[in-house]
């Protein structure tokens, strides 16, 4: 049962008027003559008509165009990256990986003509690495590898 006696009314009692804290820095004084205002929220169609929207756009360009322009991009994006692991994570460098199995030609000719580390992108398409632990770090060997490997397997 519910006895009103026990309840104690808990406002604080104050003697002076203004029982407030007094503001300490100027910002607090600041902040203390400024309205609160309600935030902003836009119509519904606004929201809509400032949305960027996902746009699929359809291209005519081949695969090797692609290939080469995704190849300029890279070169341009990592021309003065040091560390292979921040060139890979390139964008470019991922789309080339994304091109998938119809790739793997275009960048083993690539390699023949200007060798470049496209080797961690021949390793995730093909799923093997021919190259030999020891030659691991050569960039000539590595090549090489790869090459013999694309003409094994009728590639190149």
């Amino acid at each position: 049962m519910l006895n009103i006696e026990s309840y104690v009314d808990r406002t604080p009692k104050f003697p002076e008027k203004n029982w407030w804290p007094t503001p300490k820095s100027p910002y607090q004084k600041y902040m203390r003559g400024i309205k609160r205002r309600r935030p902003y929220t836009p119509d519904i169609d606004e929201y809509h008509e400032h949305t960027p929207r996902l746009c699929v756009v359809e291209t005519t360009e081949s695969l090797p165009q692609k290939f080469n322009r995704l190849l300029a991009e890279w070169q341009e994006e990592s021309i003065v990256m040091s560390s292979i692991t921040e060139m890979v994570m390139l964008p470019s460098y991922q789309a080339i990986i994304g091109m998938g199995p119809a790739g793997v030609r275009l960048i083993l000719n690539e390699l023949k003509h200007d060798p470049d580390y496209f080797f961690w992108a021949l390793e995730a398409i093909t799923g093997d690495n021919p190259v030999l632990p020891e030659d691991e770090g050569n960039l000539e060997r590595m090549t090489n590898a790869w090459i013999k490997w694309g003409q094994e397997n009728g590639i190149i």
